[in-house]
C-alpha cells in the first residue's frame, strides 16, 4: 500500500499540471468571491505536490516501524492523493458543488492523516521523521482555506446567492473569523505548519482586497494571532510539525 501511496503522489503533478498544460486553465472564467486570495497564494501547490511525493518516498523506507497508526496514515494518504487526482476532471466540469465535496474529500483524508501520524511518530526511532511528515501539515493548511473559497463559490454558482458588495465584505470576514479559529486550533493541536499555511492564505486575501477596510484589518488581525501563538509555541520548545 506504501508502494501505490508513492506512485499516486507521483502521479498527482502529472495530472494536475499536464491537464492545465494540454486542456488549459479550468478556473478562469470563475466566478470571483471576496474569500478568494491573490493568485500567486496558489503556487504553494507546487510545494505541496513535491513535498508529498518526499513524504512518501520515506514512507517507503524499512526502518518504518509497522503499526495500526502506519497503516491508516498510508490508507489516508492515498484516498487524499485520490481525492486530488479525482479533483481534476471535476474541475472542468464547473459544478462548484461537486468542486467542495471533493475538497471535503480531502479534508476528512488530511485529518485522518495527521492524527494517525501524530500517533505514529512517538513509535519511530529516525529524529529526521517529524521534517518529512511537515508537507501532509500544509496540504492540509491549505486545503482548509481552498475549503472555504469553494464553499463561497458554491453558493455563488450553484446556489445564485449573491450579496451587495458591503454585505459579502462582512460574510467574507466571518469566514476570515472562522478561518483564523481554524488556524489557532492548529497551533494549540503542534500543527503548527497548518497554521503558518493559513497564515499564507490570508496574506493572499489581503492581496486581493486590500481596498475593503473590514477584509484588510480581519485578515490582519487573523494572522497576528495566528503568528502569536505560533510564536508562543516555538519559544515553548514545540516542534514545528508534529
Amino acid at each position: 500500500m506504501r508502494i501505490l501511496q508513492f506512485i499516486l503522489f507521483l502521479l498527482v503533478p502529472l495530472v494536475n499540471f499536464g491537464a492545465q498544460a494540454w486542456f488549459g486553465d479550468p478556473f478562469q472564467n470563475d466566478s470571483e468571491v471576496l474569500i478568494q486570495p491573490a493568485g500567486y497564494a496558489f503556487a504553494i501547490w507546487g510545494p505541496i505536490f513535491l513535498g508529498m511525493i518526499i513524504y512518501s518516498w520515506f514512507q517507503l523506507g524499512k526502518e518504518r516501524v509497522n503499526s495500526p497508526h502506519l497503516r491508516k496514515a498510508t490508507y489516508a494518504g492515498i484516498a487524499a492523493a485520490l481525492a486530488s487526482i479525482c479533483f481534476v476532471p471535476i474541475s472542468y466540469t464547473d459544478l462548484s458543488w461537486l468542486v467542495w465535496l471533493n475538497l471535503l474529500w480531502h479534508f476528512v483524508a488530511l485529518i485522518i492523516l495527521f492524527f494517525a501520524l501524530r500517533r505514529q511518530l512517538v513509535l519511530e526511532q529516525a529524529p529526521s521523521t517529524r521534517w518529512y511528515y511537515l508537507p501532509t501539515q500544509m496540504y492540509l493548511g491549505w486545503i482548509c482555506a481552498a475549503t472555504a473559497v469553494s464553499f463561497a463559490l458554491f453558493f455563488r454558482d450553484t446556489l445564485g446567492v449573491q450579496f451587495a458588495l458591503e454585505i459579502e465584505a462582512w460574510i467574507t470576514a466571518i469566514v476570515i473569523f472562522a478561518l483564523t479559529g481554524v488556524g489557532l486550533l492548529f497551533g494549540q493541536a503542534r500543527g503548527l505548519v497548518s497554521a503558518l499555511t493559513i497564515v499564507w492564505a490570508l496574506v493572499g486575501i489581503i492581496v486581493a482586497n486590500s481596498a475593503i477596510p473590514v477584509i484588510y484589518y480581519s485578515a490582519f488581525a487573523g494572522i497576528v494571532l495566528i503568528l502569536a501563538i505560533v510564536g508562543y509555541q516555538l519559544a515553548r520548545g514545540t516542534a514545528l510539525a508534529y
